[in-house]
């Protein structure tokens, strides 16, 4: 079957932004944007093969081959967002909520849809090598803007510091796979990795501690690859290993004897979180006026309204005016100025009722048929699309992330470069 790249010109733009990512939300939306024309184009590309005898001819090879590993996982990402998309619509209709809140699932929804044109239908555009390294250095490139972002300006980020952390820990966990490729370049197979300790730095120092779970992600992947032999297989552990071994291993010993300015601030902030949970114990009037003990106030409180109103929830308004309510009878201004529960599910579930949790976990339950589907062919997209899984999962127990636009054409973004990318490599075979 006939294999297109993509066009050149199209692609160095894409590649482009999406390097540019990290430094701002316009970027990180116009890469997506691009994502969905380059399926659009495909699509158009395709009705007009699909009318010619080439493309009688296509279908025909298609139909006999069967689908790939690959567009079956399109094809469920696609179910997966359409359903989350319309189970939401229904309450969310029913408590007639401001449809602005529903961005990110229309996002996802054509995403889904740009990456089933782009990997299913003719004329088949397909990464080259070339390209896919491309993808790989801008990524390496968006982990370093991202680490320069916070260094910058700390917890002021382009984006709420949560939701852009977990954004940027969709692209780590891209990357991360893709340096066990055995046929890297030297250059790259240095590079790489460097970019992905610096993608890990950029969301340790934007003080998210919701985020922090990127580094348990990466020692569990770590260990893995370890013990899996895949990375004592991509070295031979000559001198220059050792050496860089050593060096890291320096640094660290450096790091805790100097604990410079930002080593403390990181570790002062992980300390607050058990000293404002004690207080949310022994005094929860003040606990509540802080990050952690807001978020203990809110969440105790939602489960409450939960038990009285499990099945339609409140809608999306009503429940901003219960969180408003609720701060001024323990006189929080912290949680009187919140718009949500800091927390993803909670707040579906508070809002739109039994139907915006389902909601939530068809979404995370097609992210693990996708992996499940590619596990096998295709070990490096599964594990990218199985790091952030765990990112959006965990990341949404201490924050209320797909409010933000910026969130949901990211993690439609990262789905969809993980599925093309795979796509890719079948075209070799």
């Amino acid at each position: 079957m006939l294999r297109r790249p993509f066009p050149a010109i199209a692609f160095a733009l894409f590649a482009l932004v999406l390097a540019g990512a990290p430094t701002s939300t316009k970027l990180g939306g116009l890469a997506w944007v691009l994502l969905c024309l380059m399926g659009l184009w495909a699509f158009l590309r395709s009705e007009r093969i699909q009318q010619s005898d080439i493309g009688l001819q296509f279908k025909a090879n298609s139909a006999c081959s069967g689908p790939s590993p690959v567009e079956e996982a399109a094809r469920i990402w696609l179910f997966a967002c359409l359903a989350a998309t319309a189970i939401r619509i229904i309450p969310h209709a029913f408590w007639q909520d401001d449809w602005d809140r529903r961005h990110a699932e229309f996002r996802l929804v054509l995403g889904a849809l740009a990456t089933v044109a782009l990997v299913k239908w003719p004329p088949f555009y397909r990464l080259t090598s070339l390209q896919k390294r491309g993808i790989g250095d801008a990524l390496a490139m968006a982990c370093a803007l991202g680490m320069g972002v916070t260094v910058l300006y700390g917890r002021e980020t382009p984006l709420h510091a949560i939701a852009w952390a977990v954004s940027l820990s969709f692209l780590v966990c891209l990357l991360a796979p893709m340096v066990l490729d055995p046929q890297l370049s030297p250059v790259r197979r240095v590079l790489w990795p460097l970019a992905v300790v610096m993608g890990c730095m950029g969301v340790v120092l934007s003080q998210s501690r919701g985020v922090y779970g990127l580094l348990i992600w990466m020692a569990l992947a770590s260990y893995v690859a370890a013990s899996n032999r895949t990375l004592l297989q991509m070295s031979t552990f000559r001198l220059r290993t050792w050496l860089g071994l050593a060096l890291v291993f320096g640094g660290f010993i450096w790091l805790l004897s100097a604990q410079p300015s930002w080593l403390t601030a990181i570790f002062h902030r992980l300390s607050e979180v058990w000293v404002e949970a004690s207080m949310s114990q022994s005094n929860p009037g003040e606990a509540a006026n802080t990050s952690v003990g807001s978020r203990l106030f809110l969440w105790s409180k939602a489960l409450d309204a939960i038990e009285a109103q499990p099945w339609f929830g409140y809608g999306k308004e009503n429940s901003i005016a219960m969180i408003k309510q609720w701060g001024l009878e323990i006189n929080s201004e912290q949680v009187q100025k919140l718009g949500h529960l800091h927390h993803e599910f909670l707040d579906a579930w508070v809002s739109h009722g039994l139907m915006g949790i389902i909601s939530l976990l068809v979404l995370a339950t097609g992210m693990g048929l996708v992996v499940r589907k590619l596990w096998v062919p295709h070990p490096r997209a599964a594990q990218g699309v199985l790091g952030i899984l765990f990112m959006h999962l965990t990341a949404g127990l201490s924050n209320t992330n797909m409010v933000h636009n910026y969130y949901g054409a990211m993690l439609s973004l990262s789905i969809s470069l993980a599925l093309v990318m795979a796509a890719s490599e079948e075209a070799k075979h």
